[in-house]
């Protein structure tokens, strides 16, 4: 008997669903355990708020967004443990799809990691059922994005524009941020033309609200209340009157609205200058209220009219908008400066007044058409340089932020508008990532260029059209390159060359790097550069800024007996090519190996740092490690510090393949960088001097003696001599930068140089200067003494005193 029960029943169904053509397909359905249909998803609706639960569709780029959706059956009720997936065209959806929950609902988040700016769409959908909705994220300097500073005047709980003289009321002033967020302790000021205040200022409290109060007292006429906010220039105002202690306030039959040409009062209108409202992008439009008591009598008592609208309160249009009556009439004027758009948009202007807190309020519909397209604009590359791709790290950067900027031909910012990116050249893959995308309502959007593998300079250019009309711009030069440097833009510089450090320990000299890659751009900023000295000390390392980077040397031990010490500077980077064929990379038609480690060969050696290579015809410049020349031999000798930078614990001459990373071919090494080195010398000069003072190519005077070794004849009368003095330190280097020498001579006359102050140089051979003692003619015989004094820069003075005779 039971499963004669189950058999009929199910029978049943069976000739139901038969005669319904059995399930559309069309949609999605949900079944129990058994398979029978139980529910049908017919709609999702999906709302786009921030993280406090306000809905709105623009965010700043580093908030975060939610979208909700709710899913209802064809029965309109809400579905819950079901699948929806979401799609986003801009930023990263956490998760991409969720189970509705008990209340029908998946929610998920979205984030801006990256900070692109741009418009876009998400969409929530399960089967053939799906929902959309526009965002858009926008730079924080927003100007809608800044805080708002309103204020009433309040009495008995209502906020009123007028009360009497035997009154007192209350000025409130509310200070919120851009998430409508009260802002507290923070100073607002405000001034009231008619009546007295009891303070001119007031902090905002927790509600970031500021209150004063403001009474009548003997003052009696209308004025303007003013709130301000000094730190963001901020000031909220309102129109006021205050009446005679017996006047009569509340007119229960005020009506606003306006009279047409034959005198005839419509209620809760505005009158527009252009009758049907249709106002062109950037137009002017004139509107008119009036203002009428219960008995239909025009109200002669001035009374504060508010303007605004959506436009206005999103800072594309200009209205007057506060304007008292006169005559029982305001009127104001109305500007599009930016509310049109790409497509024109419709606006709804509202005039308000409030009858001690009765708000009334007249409308009018207007219709602004669409801005036509004017330029696009290149705006910024962030990075304007990177690096080639798989060779990126700290401080370098393979993918660059391009930003552009779409205007209307009034200048103001298009929203909404597709834009077109393409590349000027795809060398070693180079990529833009969008390639079409629609501008924020600031005008703005950006797209990213990723670097291929080959060396090269590359511009995106951006595309626009609206209707007919088609602009189209190109960003500045964005450098892909190697980030590391290259030997021969490789600089190696000290401020002083010769400082007085043979004996004085504490003397500095500013030693600066410059490096530039392969295009001779500066290298990223950094780079890290480390330096080695034969004597003295020096800071170990320094990282570059703008392509250089500075570190000082301090004298002290140790100390060399030629008082010639060298400094080594290296950098990772990589080595110098001379390319043929205009690649930006090294290949096999670029020719082969030069011998940078030859000293005989002046045009490539660059080896010990001390080099500098001339441009070749072809091939590249192929380096050992690095190594301190202390002796500057251009060979690296047993003891001399080397730079192990396969750190075998081997100094490994040059190895034939180029050390670089854009490389092809037969003769890349496998490592792709290598040491990039500079080297200099300083002279720890002495205190001291060594001189020899010469007269007739003979030396008359040495400092090794003191003495003249030579017996001058006599100066004949009407004849002369000339000295040359040579001098240097006492390792025969010149001597102290700001050394002076001074010449005098007791008789005769003295000429030639006779001071000298030595410069900035790291010279071998110390200084010479010549002079001249000339016997006048028919002069009296006299003996003579030439003093002479080189002064080093600490005072330390060494004296040279030799007798002549005149006849």
């Amino acid at each position: 008997m039971m499963n004669k029960f189950w058999l009929t029943i199910s029978f049943t169904i069976a000739l139901a669903l038969a005669g319904c053509n059995g399930s559309s397909g069309e949609n999605e359905t949900i079944t129990d355990g058994s398979g029978v249909t139980t529910a049908t998803p017919t709609s999702i609706v999906l709302t786009v708020t921030d993280s406090n639960g306000a809905v709105k569709s623009s965010f700043n780029t580093d908030e975060t967004i939610t979208f909700t959706a709710t899913l209802r059956d064809q029965n309109n009720n809400l579905l819950t443990n079901q699948r929806i997936d979401f799609t986003a065209d801009l930023g990263d959806l956490s998760p991409a799809a969720k189970l509705t929950d008990s209340a029908g609902q998946a929610v998920v988040s979205l984030s801006n990691s990256d900070a692109s700016i741009g418009a876009a769409t998400v969409t929530a959908s399960i089967g053939d059922v799906s929902a959309e909705q526009a965002y858009e994220f926008v730079r924080a300097d927003n100007p809608q994005a800044q805080s708002t500073l309103t204020s009433q005047l309040i009495l008995d709980g209502n906020a009123v524009n007028q009360f009497r003289a035997d009154e007192t009321a209350s000025i409130s002033a509310v200070l919120v941020n851009s998430s409508n967020q009260p802002i507290v302790n923070e100073i607002i000021t405000f001034t009231a033309e008619v009546g007295t205040l009891s303070a001119p200022s007031a902090l905002t409290n927790s509600q970031g609200l500021a209150t004063v109060t403001l009474t009548g007292g003997d003052s009696l006429g209308a004025g303007v209340l003013t709130a301000s906010y000094a730190a963001a220039n901020l000031t909220s105002t309102t129109n006021y009157q205050i009446l005679a202690a017996d006047a009569v306030v509340v007119d229960p039959g005020l009506r606003i609205g306006s009279f047409d040409d034959n005198n005839s009062f419509t209620e809760g209108t505005i009158r527009l200058s252009l009758a049907n409202g249709n106002l062109s992008a950037g137009g002017t439009l004139g509107l008119t209220v009036d203002l009428i008591d219960g008995q239909g009598n025009r109200v002669t008592t001035p009374t504060p009219v508010t303007f605004t609208s959506s436009c206005v309160a999103n800072n594309n249009a200009t209205v007057d908008e506060t304007v008292n009556t006169i005559n029982g009439r305001a009127q104001s004027t109305f500007v599009d400066t930016s509310c049109a758009g790409r497509t024109g948009v419709d606006d709804v202007i509202i005039a308000s007044i409030n009858n001690n807190g009765t708000i009334r309020q007249a409308t009018a519909n207007i219709s602004i058409s669409g801005e036509q397209i004017g330029a696009i604009e290149f705006v910024s590359a962030e990075p304007s340089a990177i690096v080639l791709r798989g060779t990126g790290g700290q401080g370098q950067q393979e993918t660059s932020t391009l930003t552009f900027r779409v205007n209307s031909d009034s200048g103001n910012s298009l929203a909404q508008q597709p834009v077109n990116f393409t590349l000027s050249t795809n060398a070693g893959g180079i990529e833009v990532s969008p390639t079409q995308g629609l501008t924020n309502s600031q005008g703005l959007i950006t797209t990213k260029v990723t670097a291929g593998t080959v060396p090269t300079a590359v511009r995106v250019n951006a595309v626009a059209t609206l209707g007919d009309d088609t602009v189209q711009t190109q960003s500045d030069l964005l450098s892909i390159n190697t980030g590391l440097p290259e030997q021969r833009s490789f600089t190696l510089s000290a401020a002083l060359l010769n400082p007085e450090a043979d004996s004085i320990s504490g003397v500095t000299s500013e030693v600066s790097v410059y490096l530039a890659d392969n295009f001779n751009n500066p290298v990223p900023d950094g780079t890290t550069v480390n330096f080695t000295t034969e004597g003295g000390v020096i800071q170990p390392s320094c990282n570059t800024a703008g392509g250089s980077c500075t570190v000082t040397w301090t004298s002290s031990e140790p100390r060399v007996a030629d008082h010639r010490v060298t400094i080594l500077a290296t950098a990772i980077g990589h080595e110098s090519f001379f390319d043929t064929n205009g690649n930006n990379s090294f290949d096999d038609s670029d020719g082969s190996a030069l011998d940078a480690t030859d000293s005989s060969n002046a045009a490539t050696f660059v080896a010990s740092g001390f080099g500098r290579a001339t441009p070749q015809a072809s091939g590249f410049l192929d380096m050992s490690e690095a190594w301190r020349d202390d002796n500057t031999n251009g060979v690296r000798d047993n003891g001399e510090v080397f730079i192990d930078f396969n750190n075998n614990n081997t100094f490994d001459g040059r190895d034939s393949q180029f050390n670089g990373p854009q490389c092809s071919g037969a003769n890349c090494s496998s490592t792709r960088s290598i040491h990039v080195r500079k080297a200099i010398e300083l002279v720890m000069a002495s205190s001291a001097a060594n001189y020899q003072l010469i007269a007739n190519g003979i030396g008359v005077v040495a400092s090794n003696d003191g003495t003249a070794t030579v017996a001058l004849p006599a100066i004949a009368d009407g004849a002369s001599q000339t000295f040359t003095l040579a001098f240097s330190d006492t390792a025969g280097n010149v001597m102290p930068r700001d050394t002076q020498v001074s010449v005098g001579a007791s008789a005769g006359n003295l000429d030639g140089t006779t001071s000298f102050s030595v410069l900035n140089s790291a010279g071998r051979n110390g200084h010479q200067l010549t002079f001249n003692i000339s016997n006048p003619v028919d002069g009296d015989p006299e003996n003579g003494t030439i003093t002479i004094e080189i002064s080093s820069p600490s005072g330390v003075t060494t004296p040279i005193v030799f007798s002549y005779v005149l006849n």
